[in-house]
């Protein structure tokens, strides 16, 4: 794998040459690397750790010791090292349970109703030229719905010239670094075959790009296109590193928008330094606050609460436009809320599910955003964050923002933006 084209490469342990052995370079070593805490080992994948170098590249050592990655990797090259960590693993929220005091949502599209969507739709704005990655559980890629939705890497001998999936030849044709990744890619198998072990993902992906022609869902920016990137096993869990190659490769295939509706793990410089990564290359960052119905800053979980200048981090809110209880919340961490109650969206074996949560809050916003991406190619995350937090609809949230989304405000606010 070209690592400084991707910034981010795997490979299995390998002695790297002589030792280092004066206390000098073992004492800054040990600065760089140091020991996993007790807060995080419960959470810390064994014998893989993520080393941070200084000219920007990334690389994730399988099958080492700590000991062993220590003497052979870190102490002769300390100088080259910013630091190295533990690899995490991470998750999506557990599904929580709505209160029978909450407002019991009318429709099965009354999230879409609530934020305004149509006013965007009507004026032709629906994510045209965008790409959103959902990093997620996979997608069901022929779901009826989703089907016409995916994104088709056409620089893989996979697809005809008309973009259309014909086979994997087990090459790596546009020598990206990635055998076969026609549309999408698995990377806790690395394979190029995509599926959805848990339905996680699929239900994300309906929400911001269903096809409303092919049944009932109404995906928010039905003109984008899905990305989608599998880095969980089929218990909603995964690797930092395995979503952490999938943001670089993300940004490598031309996303604009990444919708991350998972979090929990306390201890990765590796992804905040992702998220800022993604931000300078022009690529919005979308996340969930949570489900702990917690406050971020008390009890904080990651991503979300990082509160980086280039992430958006999505709360949960009812058909009343209050928080909904299970959603974390922060005047300072949590961005803005979005419909999280009864939200109805695709689902495996062309189905559909009616989920609850900040997951399902995270890809309206995400959907908005390409949204504002397609109208305005030119703005920046900064601008797209800043029109969907100045144009809230002012609600009693727990969040920076005081207010739930509003595609329409959100649209004209960019729309002020020069061609």
């Amino acid at each position: 794998m070209d690592v400084a084209k991707v910034r981010f490469g795997l490979i299995s342990f390998f002695a790297l040459g002589a030792l280092a052995s004066c206390a000098e370079t073992q004492d800054r070593a040990t600065t760089v690397f140091p020991k996993t805490s007790p807060a995080c080992s419960s959470s810390a994948v064994a014998n893989q750790y993520v080393v941070h170098w200084k000219d920007g590249t990334t690389v994730v050592y399988k099958g080492s010791t700590r000991e062993e990655l220590l003497k052979t990797v870190v102490e002769p090259n300390v100088e080259k090292i910013d630091f190295a960590e533990q690899d995490q693993r991470i998750s999506v929220p557990k599904q929580p349970a709505l209160v029978t005091t909450s407002a019991v949502p009318t429709g099965a599209d009354w999230g879409q109703q609530i934020v305004n969507a149509q006013a965007a739709w009507d004026q032709g704005y629906k994510g045209q030229g965008v790409i959103v990655a959902v990093i997620d559980s996979g997608v069901q890629r022929d779901h009826t719905q989703l089907a016409s939705q995916m994104f088709i890497n056409v620089g893989e001998t996979g697809t005809d010239s008309q973009g259309r999936n014909k086979s994997s030849n087990g090459i790596d044709d546009d020598q990206n670094g990635y055998v076969d990744d026609v549309s999408g890619y698995d990377f806790a198998k690395n394979s190029g075959t995509v599926v959805d072990g848990t339905g996680h993902g699929t239900h994300v992906s309906g929400i911001i790009a269903a096809d409303s022609t092919k049944g009932s869902i109404k995906g928010l920016a039905q003109a984008a296109k899905i990305l989608p990137l599998d880095f969980m096993d089929d218990d909603g869990s995964g690797n930092i590193s395995d979503a952490i190659r999938a943001m670089y490769y993300a940004a490598q295939m031309g996303a604009k928008v990444v919708n991350a509706s998972w979090g929990g793990a306390p201890c990765s410089q590796n992804l905040q330094n992702a998220i800022t990564d993604l931000g300078q290359m022009g690529v919005v960052f979308v996340n969930a606050a949570g489900n702990s119905g917690l406050s971020l800053d008390d009890y904080p979980e990651y991503p979300a609460a990082y509160g980086l200048p280039l992430q958006i981090t999505v709360a949960a809110s009812t058909a009343r436009d209050y928080m909904s209880v299970y959603s974390n919340y922060s005047y300072t961490k949590a961005n803005l809320t979005a419909p999280g109650d009864s939200i109805v969206s695709t689902y495996p074996g062309n189905t559909t599910r009616s989920l609850n949560g900040t997951s399902m809050a995270t890809p309206f916003v995400a959907g908005a955003a390409a949204i504002l991406k397609g109208a305005r190619p030119n703005a920046t995350p900064s601008d797209i964050k800043n029109a969907l937090l100045n144009s809230v609809d002012s609600a009693p949230v727990q969040v920076s923002a005081r207010g739930r989304l509003d595609v329409a405000k959100a649209l004209e606010e960019i729309l002020k933006l020069p061609q």
